[in-house]
């Protein structure tokens, strides 16, 4: 793969991986929080709001695209390139870790307190919103990282030779 190619590439990863960082951001201060307190209510009108506009936007298809683009340009950088390489690995691996919790996210509390019979999970939904608000922090943090390594990898393959 020629450099100016996979500069793109690397350009398109981080743009998608910024932009599911901003969706998990949001989420994090804006929707977290707010589940907390009366919470049963307040799952009700995040209900309608999701019901408006969507999240998934932030998440499919660029975010998941950004991911695999960073795995198939870290096999694909030569070994001649550890510094680039490390980055490329550290930013795929954070990245996946913070799938893994959206995913988790989604299906065990999102699915229930959310966009399901609200008042069958009445009783479960405080625990949730704090369970949500804890992998919201540690999500946030593995998704900042990931965007560093990515953002230091355009950096070096900037400055390495064509």
């Amino acid at each position: 793969m020629n450099r100016k190619l996979f500069n793109y590439l690397l350009y398109f990863a981080l743009f998608g991986i910024a932009l599911g960082f901003f969706g998990i951001l949001y989420e994090g201060l804006v929707y977290g929080p707010k589940m907390l307190g009366d919470s049963k209510m307040r799952m009700l009108f995040w209900k309608d709001f999701y019901s408006v506009i969507s999240p998934l936007f932030y998440y499919i298809p660029l975010n998941p695209l950004a991911t695999i683009t960073l795995v198939i340009l870290f096999f694909s950088t030569s070994r001649q390139e550890p510094e680039l390489r490390n980055k490329l690995l550290r930013a795929a691996l954070l990245q996946i870790v913070s799938f893994m919790i959206t995913f988790y996210i989604v299906k065990v509390i999102d699915l229930k307190t959310a966009f399901n019979n609200i008042e069958q999970y009445a009783a479960e939904i405080p625990g949730k919103a704090v369970l949500f608000n804890v992998l919201s922090v540690i999500r946030i943090f593995a998704s900042a990282l990931a965007l560093t390594f990515v953002f230091r990898a355009c950096l070096i393959s900037r400055q390495a030779p064509k």
